[in-house]
């Protein structure tokens, strides 16, 4: 072993894992040891805390870590039955397993309500892959053992008729199924294979059937989950609930849990992975909620907040004495995204529950900053009116400007908070040889926001390890991202208003007073508008020193009037900073309000009184102060409760180009200049470079240090679609400096738009690749690319990661090409087109787009229309409104309840595996900024199963099996007037084509229609397009190829691209009608020398022919035997043989009315008397039609008019002979089936029956047997489709008289897998699902008997699911 050199540091730097220091939190612990948070409730909005984490058991001073945990999406709701009553502490369970109650559970009404979760919807995915794993791994041990023991038994391995379970089974299930037609077809025949004496070859067909019956169920078989049965009941004080987790019916010894926030029972879900569950009651106990967790996020972020743990106080959270609520607002059928419902309900919990402070590390990108109800209702009564410290990230999506995410870094109300790290993280957490200097994550979000508004607030340390879900059998763990920072913060806040509580008992402390010290006192570490690093101790000396000032109660709300309502003056395009701008700009104080206050609560009017007073003794007599000379502000402003206004001018024309330039107007207080701004309003200046004739401007040479970010901003030239960022590194230095990695971000902002439209983030790797052979350093080059939108400011910023060593030199170039539209009927302000989609309808022959460079020349012009989308538009089939419960879906603001609009539309595919989007755009694509409360959809299958769940965030979906769906959409919103609107808005439907359509383009129209044009005297001839020039583009529509997915009416979608190095179009192609085909002429018919009829003898024929089609019609429809008797008799006297087999197939109709139910079923009728019948009288429609329906095949080419008279007949004929053969079939089938084995046994045996022995069945005449054989041959003979389900359902019981219960199951698998799931059959679909039970059955396969029973609940469920 080598010698060490150096000895170890002395002790780990466990102070880094957890960062508190360097915020001062873990100092003002150790001075305040009792303001670590207690007496104080902190919310957690996020995917729901684990409650066997360590560290989330208990507070610092012994009390329950956790108040409650709620799931506010609603994903772990069980839906309960009406009241039930126990036979014998028994119970039937939703799942169809028999509940064994506990005698000890106290009930003392007796009554039950009983339902059921799949375990799937309330697990994270790494918990269900590991729980199905498991499952699986099972089922196919056993399913494996069923298959070997039927292949030993085909190759003639007679003592393996039971195979244990324990035995060693082959790896391969089915792979080597081929290999079974080279097994012996000599065969011992089994003795119990039938009771009768079977030929070897009906043995060898039924044990060939069996292996490939064993393998169509191997390869469908997907493990779906437990369905998990759930008793409730009432002990007299509260509302429990038992689950059955281990599927097995016995709750004999199973404890009922009551809610978590009464008792705090916690229960095991699933007992190998560590999962745990909560429990809530709603409704009066018809709801029950299961409250698990949707993933480990929550977990980490409550850890950082407030994890406290006894024995290791080193890895505390920043307040280890402040208690949490669990607020889950992660959906668990939508991979644990944030949803209306969830937001909702969550700030209805917090206001509830009285949390003192609420951290949410979620977020997306907004269209608009600081709109939408949600945000809102935070800003106005869960923070102003009910005083709650709301804490949230900024995002993750930097480090380009204006980057940051809703809630947290757009709106007001909330404190945004950005990521740090410093050194005792990077020492301890990320095990670095050498440290940087301490720095913002380089990914942290940044402000400001589009209107001008900070963004970041404050920042706080990004990362931690601390507490982690057991499930993910880490008890700390590592986690980074403004996630981590929120709660940091959150922490600090906890700290403060816990010392304030205890410290200044019975004063007022409003959120704003809260925010303002956070604020004011962070430590400056050179971020945009100052925004700097909390500072806990600061911070509290803060608010003591200005606990009597009044002012500190209130926020302050700043309206910039421009072309916008903005909070900050932000110019970012160049027109904007071209020339000297002038603002009015308003400030008004925002005071904190009580729920007292309310006209409702406040009978006597003081507390409104006092509100009041506090507005009308406002007063601020401020000083105005501009941070940069560029800046011009008025010295003074008076501003009393109404708020005030001022001018303020911007010159930016000055500035440099390319850079960014950042100033402040702060506002201090004139009587206390040393407590810093009161308010400061940003201004932003991106004043972007300009882009001479070339289309190209370099960037230079750009110098890079650790931690380095370099931005600079470019003009987009009007007309621009595309921008290349062209990247060389070629200096010396790099053979001596670390390889780095680089974050490039470039970003343009356009109005009402999410800023990821024209995004592009990419890591760049710097240094990897630039070694010369020999020696030396060769130029490394990169050219990363990106769609811009012309005349908007693009930023590129180039970051050196934050982690990375080392110096580095980038040169960087920005390249710009744009072919766009010329005829789109708008230009910008220096003539250039407008970029837009584009749109032809398919009626016309021809459709013309004329393009323009207005760029730079274009060249490699090759033009292209690929179709891939079918859009179809859907209407509403059903609209409804109603309330929703008051429990849990009120309006803060108002106090009543909320309003549902649930809307369905049927949706049909056509093929299997169809990909397809739903998009609503007046609803879709908006969570905060959303006016609606909540938008969500599920699509679900004609049993009613559900296959997905969507909310606002719409993604591509696959429908597995074609038919009819049910899409049911839900909007909630606080008015039902507001939704009647609705009712009727179309659901957008994309289907992605199974073959792309390609649209054929010419630079002339004459070569759209012939190939003869002399393509050398065209216009134009493609490749390359000079600049400023016109180009037409004709596009053939008359030639289109419409795939059959599409209907008139519908839009084919797709991309129209000129150049491989510009940006594609947005194409759209109207379907137009289809083409009217031209009537076949016929030939003359042969003259007829028979005497014409007169009108008198035709309109009698006519007559009578009329009133005997109602009669026959009166066949199938009578209810009454001998009526229909009469009928037939009547109907039968002098008729022609094709109206007397009308009027037997009517009858035989009738007789067989139910033909959707198995023949041997109660609800097909068939007894024996009416079996024997019905054979008959099909008998005789058979010797009617046969003949007749022979001659259809002779007139497959009618050409005469008696030809295609002759032709239908024939068909008719031929269509009255199948369903007579069908009908006898199913008559015969009655008669030979025997009666139904018992349900198998619910758990399997110890060893697998695969001998067919069937020891309950009873003997079938032989002459029945042959006349059904004779029956069936015939029937395969005529029917066009041998799966069709009447077919199936009235030739498998021949099988089945044969006991080759296997041949019987091959094509009820194949019609159940084939089908089209629609309501249309879902008869047929039960009925088959039945059959293949009982050929399961009888097969003896308890293993998939069991498999099919378990999951037919989750297949056929009674009700839809709720949304």
């Amino acid at each position: 072993m080598a010698n060490r050199t150096s000895t170890p540091r002395q002790e780990f730097p466990t102070h880094g894992l957890m960062p508190r220091g360097e915020t001062q939190a873990a100092e003002f612990v150790r001075k305040y040891p009792q303001y670590d948070g207690r007496g104080v409730v902190a919310a957690v909005l996020d995917t729901g805390i684990d409650p066997g984490a360590k560290g989330l058991q208990v507070t610092s001073d012994g009390k329950r870590k956790v108040v409650d945990y709620i799931d506010c999406t609603g994903s772990g709701d069980v839906e309960l039955s009406d009241v039930v009553h126990a036979d014998e502490l028994t119970l039937k369970g939703v799942s169809g397993r028999t509940l064994r109650l506990n005698a000890a559970w106290k009930n003392p009404t007796g009554e039950w309500r009983v339902g059921a979760k799949r375990l799937s919807r309330l697990v994270p995915s790494d918990v269900w892959m590991s729980v199905s794993a498991e499952r699986s791994q099972r089922f196919c041990k056993s399913a494996q053992q069923l298959t070997d023991a039927v292949l030993a038994k085909k190759s003639g391995d007679k003592g393996a008729t039971k195979v244990s379970k324990d035995s060693d089974t082959s790896k391969n299930l089915t792979k080597d199924s081929d290999t079974s037609k080279n097994l012996t077809k000599d065969s011992d025949t089994s003795k119990n294979l039938t009771k009768d004496s079977e030929t070897s070859k009906n043995l060898t067909e039924e044990l060939d059937a069996q292996v490939d019956v064993l393998k169509t169920l191997n390869n469908a078989y997907t493990d779906i989950g437990p369905l998990l049965d759930c008793v409730v009941f009432h002990d007299g004080e509260q509302w429990r609930a038992a689950i059955d987790v281990d599927e097995s019916g016995d709750l004999s010894a199973a404890a009922a849990l009551g809610a978590y926030k009464h008792t705090g029972d916690v229960g095991e879900l699933c007992k190998r992975q560590l999962f745990y569950y909560t429990l809530n009651f709603y409704d009066e106990g018809r709801t029950l909620s299961i409250v698990t967790c949707a993933g480990s996020h929550s977990t980490h972020v409550a850890g950082i907040l407030a994890a406290h743990h006894p024995d290791e106080p080193q890895n505390d959270g920043v307040a280890p004495g402040a208690q949490l609520l669990s607020l889950m607002i992660g959906d668990h059928r939508v991979g644990s995204m944030e949803t209306g419902v969830g937001l909702t309900r969550a700030v209805n919990a917090i206001v509830e529950y009285g949390a003192d402070v609420a951290n949410m590390s979620y977020g997306e990108p907004s269209s608009t900053p600081n709109v939408g109800q949600w945000v809102q209702t935070v800003a106005q009564e869960v923070v102003r009116r009910h005083g709650c410290v709301f804490v949230s990230s900024a995002g993750n999506e930097g480090p380009a400007l204006s980057s940051t995410g809703s809630p947290g870094g757009t709106s007001d109300g909330f404190i945004g908070v950005g990521a740090h790290v410093g050194y005792d993280q990077m020492l301890a957490e990320y095990a670095m040889y050498e440290t940087v200097g301490d720095t913002v994550f380089t990914w942290s979000s940044r402000g400001p926001t589009p209107d001008g508004a900070r963004g970041v607030d404050v920042y706080a340390p990004g990362s931690a390890i601390t507490s982690f879900p057991a499930y993910c059998k880490e008890r700390l763990c590592l986690r980074n991202g403004t996630s981590m920072s929120s709660p940091n913060l959150c922490g600090v806040a906890a700290l403060l208003v816990s010392a304030w509580k205890q410290e200044m008992a019975g004063a007022s402390l409003s959120p704003y007073r809260v925010k303002n010290a956070i604020v004011s006192t962070a430590k400056p570490i050179g971020e945009l508008h100052s925004a700097g690093l909390v500072q806990t101790d600061s911070a509290w000396q803060f608010l003591k020193r200005y606990a009597a000032r009044a002012a500190e109660q209130v926020s302050w709300l700043t309206h910039v009037d421009d072309s916008r309502r903005a909070r900050g003056i932000y110019l970012r395009n160049a027109e904007e900073s071209a020339h000297a701008r002038f603002f009015n700009i308003g400030v008004v104080p925002v005071f904190p309000t009580s729920e007292k206050a309310r006209l409702e609560h406040d009978a006597d009017g003081e507390s409104g009184r006092q509100e009041s007073q506090a507005q009308f003794d406002f007063e601020q007599r401020l000083l105005l102060v501009a941070t940069e000379s560029w800046v011009s502000v008025p010295d003074a402003l008076y501003v009393a409760s109404q708020g005030n206004k001022f001018a303020a001018r911007v010159d930016a024309t000055k500035l440099q180009a390319g850079r960014l330039h950042t100033a402040s107007i702060d506002a201090y207080d004139s009587t206390d200049v040393d407590r810093g701004p009161v308010f400061s309003i940003p201004v932003t200046v991106t004043k972007p470079l300009h882009v001479d004739a070339s289309a190209c401007v370099d960037l230079g040479t750009l110098q890079f240090r650790p931690t380095e970010i370099v931005r600079r901003f470019v003009a987009v030239p009007p007309g621009a679609t595309r921008a290349h960022i062209v990247l060389r590194a070629s200096n010396a230095a790099a053979l001596e400096s670390s390889p780095a990695l680089f974050y490039l971000h470039c970003m343009q902002l356009e109005p009402a738009t999410r800023f990821r439209k024209f995004y592009m983030r990419e890591r760049v790797s710097i240094g990897h690749k630039s070694y010369a052979a020999g020696g030396g350093c060769a130029e490394q080059k990169g050219t990363k690319s990106m769609d811009v939108i012309g005349g908007a400011t693009l930023e590129v910023c180039l970051a050196q990661f934050w982690n990375q060593l080392g110096a580095h030199d980038i040169d960087v170039r920005v390249e710009f090409n744009g072919i766009v539209p010329a005829n789109g009927g708008g230009a910008l302000a220096d003539g250039g087109p407008l970029r837009s989609g584009i749109t032809v309808h398919g009626s016309n022959a021809v459709a013309r787009v004329d393009f323009m460079a207005p760029v730079r020349p274009e060249y490699d012009v090759s033009p292209s229309i690929m179709l891939t989308k079918a859009r179809k538009t859907l209407r509403p089939h059903e609209a409804v409104i109603s309330p929703m419960g008051a429990e849990r879906d009120t309006h803060l603001a108002t106090g009543s309840a909320l309003y549902k609009l649930e809307l369905d539309y049927r949706l049909e595919t056509t093929r299997d595996s169809t990909q397809l989007s739903l998009h609503m755009p007046a609803v879709d694509t908006q969570i905060y900024e959303n006016w609606a409360d909540n938008f969500a959809l599920a699509i679900f299958d004609a049993n009613k199963r559900h296959q997905v769940s969507q909310i606002s965030y719409t993604s591509p979906l696959l429908i597995k099996q074609c038919g009819e769906s049910l899409v049911r959409v839900q909007i909630r919103h606080r008015s039902a007037k507001d939704l009647e609107a609705l009712k009727d808005i179309p659901l957008l439907v994309d289907v992605v084509l199974k073959s792309p359509v390609k649209l054929t383009t010419k630079f002339d129209m004459a070569s759209i229609f012939t190939s003869t044009v002399d393509s050398s005297a065209a216009v134009y001839r493609g490749g390359f397009i000079a600049k400023g020039s016109r180009v037409p583009l004709f596009i053939d529509t008359i030639g289109a190829a419409v795939p059959s997915e599409a209907a008139p009416g519908d839009v084919l979608v797709g991309k129209l691209t000129m150049s491989k190095h510009t940006a594609s179009f947005d194409f759209e192609y109207v379907v137009p009608a289809k083409s009217i085909k031209k009537p076949e002429e016929s030939k003359p018919a042969t003259p007829k020398v028979d005497k014409p009829e007169s009108k008198e003898e035709q309109d009698q024929r006519e007559l009578d022919e009329a009133l005997r089609r109602v009669r026959v019609d009166w066949v199938k429809k009578s209810r009454d035997d001998g009526v229909r008797t009469r009928l037939v008799t009547d109907l039968l006297a002098n008729s022609s043989d094709e109206q007397r087999a009308e009027v037997l197939a009517a009858q035989l109709s009738a007789l067989d009315a139910t033909s959707s139910a198995l023949p041997w079923s109660e609800a097909a009728c068939l007894t024996a008397a009416l079996a024997r019948r019905a054979i008959g009288i099909a008998d005789s429609v058979i010797e009617l039609t046969r003949t007749q329906a022979l001659t259809a095949r002779l007139y497959e080419k009618a050409e005469t008019d008696d030809e295609k008279t002759l032709k239908k007949q024939a068909e008719l004929a031929r269509t009255q002979l199948i369903a007579a053969l069908t009908t006898k079939c199913r008559a015969l089938a009655a008669l030979t089936h025997g009666p139904v084995p018992a349900t198998a046994s619910e758990t399997c045996a110890d060893y697998v029956e695969v001998d067919g022995s069937d020891n309950d069945e009873t003997d079938v005449p032989e002459q029945t047997v042959q006349e059904y054989e004779r029956a069936v041959a015939e029937l395969r003979q005529w029917a066009t489709a041998a799966d069709d389900v009447s077919v199936v359902m009235a030739t498998a019981p021949l099988h089945m008289a044969r006991h080759q219960y296997a041949r019987a199951l091959q094509p009820v698998l194949a019609w159940l897998a084939k089908a089209p799931m629609k309501p249309a059959n879902a008869a047929e679909r039960r009925s088959m699902v039945e059959l293949r039970n009982q050929l399961l059955a009888k097969l003896q396969w308890t293993i998939w008997s069991a498999h099919f029973r378990a999951i037919a609940p989750i297949e056929s469920p009674a009700n839809y699911e709720r949304l």
